[in-house]
């Protein structure tokens, strides 16, 4: 009893140490991030691939097949606005850039039409076959790219090298990790969207502003969904575990340190939105975007590193926790 009484609590997870711990770590091996920039030259400087011909099509069909009324005529013209700057912007390339794992980016999300040297090689494809066949391919490359930047952060965060055998024998696995991961997440959505779809639509026919609320709240929803599943990836990079008890480590390591790790994502968001405002500055006809590139890929991948570092040591305090809890309880009983 006295023994399991003195037992010492762990040390909990410090967010400024994990944030400055994971910049050190990235401008210790700043090679690193090489591979976010060579995604945002190729998405940048490489070719265009659009589906501008197909939306075209869809966007003249919701304007022959729709009956306009007062209500939602704004509505649909806000969407074929919507889906006509789609057209003209979106690059199937930047599907590179996956989740839960990927490699960051700033210009998938920017999507260039114009670039210093000359205008960009556009490739128009009206084949949806050809179209799905292709997203399918960009995701799976995305993630298993993805797996392995993934794998090369973590070592550098937690050991402070790169271990080559130990990256290639572990890529496979992780990558066929992260994929039933991101099959899970993607099942879960569609759960989740689907009902909830048809509800805002309902609720909608009321009026415009209920929609609007509607929608608000299934936002809220998936975001409360989400929290617990942020770190769902980390587990596998950090402990090796499977996908499902990696989700399950997630779940117990984010409800245990909620204040903490709530503060320490809204650093993460607040330091890296507010950085990337800063790395859009440059135009797309300028080579001063390099600088942005750059930039952009040393916050990202010093901001991973500082989650892995963060999640090792929460997840460790939390293990420790429950460990010492049962113990007592075991006493008590």
């Amino acid at each position: 009893m006295d023994k399991i009484d003195t037992q010492i609590m762990p040390v909990p997870p410090n967010m400024l140490a994990s944030l400055r711990a994971g910049f050190d770590a990235v401008a210790n091996k700043i090679a690193i991030i090489l591979i976010p920039v060579g995604l945002d030259l190729l998405l940048w400087l490489g070719p265009h691939l659009q589906i501008k011909q197909l939306l075209t099509s869809y966007i003249n069909l919701i304007s022959s097949s729709t009956i306009s009324t007062l209500e939602t005529g704004d509505v649909v013209a806000n969407l074929k606005d919507a889906l006509a700057g789609l057209a003209s912007q979106f690059n199937l390339l930047s599907l590179l850039r996956t989740f839960p794992v990927g490699v960051p980016s700033l210009m998938a999300s920017r999507s260039p039409l114009e670039i210093p040297i000359r205008l960009p090689l556009f490739i128009d494809l009206t084949n949806p076959m050809i179209i799905v066949g292709i997203v399918l391919l960009l995701i799976l490359i995305g993630l298993v790219i993805g797996s392995l930047y993934y794998i090369l952060v973590a070592q550098i965060s937690l050991y402070g090298k790169i271990d080559f055998h130990m990256c290639m024998s572990d890529w496979v696995w992780s990558s066929i990790q992260v994929f039933s991961l991101a099959l899970a997440m993607i099942l879960l959505f569609i759960v989740v969207s689907i009902p909830s779809s048809c509800l805002i639509s309902s609720i909608a026919l009321f009026g415009i502003p209920l929609g609007q609320f509607a929608f608000f709240m299934y936002f809220a929803i998936v975001i409360w969904i989400a929290f617990p599943l942020i770190f769902s990836a980390h587990g596998i990079f950090v402990n090796h575990n499977n996908a499902l008890a990696s989700v399950q480590r997630s779940m117990v390591m984010t409800r245990m340190t909620l204040p903490t790790t709530a503060l320490f994502l809204l650093s993460i968001l607040l330091i890296s939105e507010g950085l990337d405002i800063l790395w859009r500055v440059p135009p797309e006809k300028s080579w001063l975007t390099l600088i942005g590139l750059g930039g952009h890929a040393f916050i990202t991948s010093a901001l991973l590193a500082a989650s892995f570092i963060y999640y090792r040591d929460a997840d460790q305090w939390t293990q420790g926790t429950l460990r010492i809890l049962k113990s007592r309880q075991a006493t008590l009983v």
